[in-house]
């Protein structure tokens, strides 16, 4: 098998497989798996020379199936060929991409791209090794990394979580959490000018929680799904947490 494709949706891995058995007659048989796991299962026992993963399948994301088949194969080429480029997923898919070694070959490209740009990230990851990148979404794939904490508190300010709650929620300090959610702002504003009455201005103009909140959806760094997973488990860590600071000795 020389190349993988991951897609939840019949017509459109049909139609890859079509078009990629067409351009790429060398690279035959073309193999399908309709979710994340069955994607990971075939990638680790075939070896394929590509994968082309959805990003959002059931089961398993096509992000958790990428780290899943670069943790057992690093030398797998993987396309992520998505709907939806949220950069919570660009995000992960960069922090992915830095633990492997040696760095794997991959791509990143929105559905809505024409055919003839589609087959060059195909042809240039699959025969040359390279790494292509859809240019609408260069700039997020050069903004700050966030961090595990950075990444969940984003859905902690969401959700209403006070720092004293994060703190608890984190096993951190509450000055551990005020410094962790300023550089949060710091990445997600770095337009703001530091050091300047501008940055002064805006301090004092903004509630930076809410203003980090907006950010965060605006660039796609919070989705709906993952968000109201969150918000069941943060209701089962209240409770639990509820119980734990009522047997708390008191000051």
């Amino acid at each position: 098998m020389s190349i993988l494709i991951a897609e939840d949706n019949v017509a459109q891995r049909r139609y890859l497989r079509e078009l990629l058995e067409r351009e790429f007659p060398a690279h035959a048989p073309v193999v399908e798996a309709a979710d994340g796991e069955e994607a990971v299962q075939l990638a680790l026992k075939e070896r394929p020379e590509l994968c082309v993963f959805d990003i959002q399948m059931p089961r398993l994301s096509g992000v958790k199936a990428a780290r899943a088949v670069w943790r057992e194969f690093p030398a797998a080429r993987i396309i992520f060929w998505t709907q939806f480029p949220h950069e919570i997923y660009i995000n992960e898919i960069r922090k992915i991409i830095r633990a492997v070694e040696p760095p794997p070959a991959y791509g990143f490209i929105h559905k809505n791209n024409p055919e003839s740009r589609f087959l060059r990230f195909v042809a240039a990851v699959l025969e040359d090794g390279a790494d292509m990148i859809d240019p609408a979404f260069k700039d997020s794939f050069k903004r700050p990394l966030l961090t595990e904490f950075e990444a969940e508190a984003l859905y902690y300010l969401a959700l209403g979580l006070s720092n004293w709650a994060i703190a608890r929620k984190c096993s951190l300090s509450l000055r551990g959490v005020e410094s962790r959610l300023a550089t949060l702002y710091e990445k997600l504003f770095t337009s703001t000018p530091e050091g300047t009455p501008h940055e002064a201005y805006e301090k004092l103009a903004y509630n930076m929680r809410t203003r980090a909140f907006f950010e965060a959806l605006r660039r796609g760094l919070l989705n709906s799904d993952e968000l109201e997973k969150a918000s069941v488990e943060l209701e089962i860590w209240i409770e639990r947490d509820r119980k734990r600071f009522l047997d708390e000795p008191k000051p």
